[in-house]
């Protein structure tokens, strides 16, 4: 989260705008929690998601990267997620991507090395504003407290009321609390006090009333998940290339395993040794979903 970009007002107005429209575009009114549909919703746009757990150092951090390629049949967009991340976090870097996608900005649109720092603030507030709406966050808010200033409530009280936000709409904790004090309703001194608090450690306070307010969500939302996995429109197009003779027993063997599934799995008739067919490279992965799904696409 870049917290030391700030946005000029016309900037956080254009961000605001954009979301509401992809709302609209996706059939999400604003006061619907988007939440865990933004897997569907990118499918709907014919996105390709890839899901796979990278394991890397926290310095090197990998949440989500998309990715497009021109084809014969004209360009194909896919979102490499990184599953090894707490399931909130996943559904917050695919909003994330989506901007990317909307706006073809980024290190996929620009060849550009690094990420401009104000395009990934953008992108941060428009997964922001995509997953709780300025609207349904000022509604929330009012229905609360009766008023839109919140100096004189206690920290306690408003950690309560950030579990549920997060019950309802599938933010992680420190999105929240930044919602809070972007649209202007906690200062800066209480903002400092809740965006300290580690919400990972089950023995923290927030920790201890979200699993207390909604247990069910606390565990799905601070789950890694691990999924390794392929958009069904892409499992489907492996399939039909191996059936089209495009593809030998053992590339389509291979290429399932990259995403935990066997020919058997999808009712082929066809043996062969697991051991020697599983990647274990993230290296090896990436190449071969590049190579056996853009190229040769029926």
């Amino acid at each position: 989260m870049n917290n030391e970009i700030v946005l000029s007002e016309k900037q956080i107005d254009e961000v605001k705008q954009l979301a509401d429209e992809t709302r609209k575009l996706f059939g999400v009114y604003g006061d619907v929690p988007i939440a865990n549909d933004i897997f569907m919703l990118l499918e709907k746009k014919e996105i390709v998601l890839c899901q796979y757990p990278f394991h890397t150092e926290k310095e090197s951090h990998l949440d989500a990267n998309i990715t497009w390629f021109e084809t014969d049949y004209g360009p194909i967009t896919f979102i490499g997620l990184n599953t090894s991340l707490y399931f909130d976090e996943q559904i917050f870097a695919l909003a994330h991507e989506l901007y990317h996608y909307i706006t073809k900005s980024g290190k996929a649109y620009t060849n550009l090395d690094e990420e401009d720092k104000v395009t990934e603030k953008k992108a941060d507030r428009f997964a922001a504003e995509l997953l709780l709406s300025r609207e349904a966050l000022h509604s929330r808010v009012i229905s609360q407290f009766r008023a839109s200033n919140l100096d004189d409530v206690s920290e306690l009280r408003l950690l309560r009321f950030v579990a549920r936000l997060q019950n309802e709409w599938w933010l992680p904790y420190h999105s929240l609390v930044l919602r809070l004090y972007e649209e202007g309703y906690i200062k800066q001194n209480m903002f400092d006090n809740l965006f300290a608090i580690d919400d990972r450690n089950s023995e923290s306070r927030y920790s201890k009333i979200f699993a207390s307010v909604a247990p069910d969500c606390y565990k799905i939302l601070n789950e890694k998940t691990e999924r390794t996995g392929i958009s069904n429109q892409v499992l489907e197009e492996f399939i039909q290339n191996y059936e089209d003779g495009n593809m030998t027993d053992d590339e389509f063997v291979e290429l399932l395993s990259m995403f935990g599934k066997s020919p058997m799995d999808l009712g082929f008739d066809l043996y062969v040794d697991n051991d020697d067919m599983i990647l274990n490279s993230t290296r090896s992965w990436q190449n071969g979903f590049q190579a056996h799904t853009f190229s040769e696409v029926q």
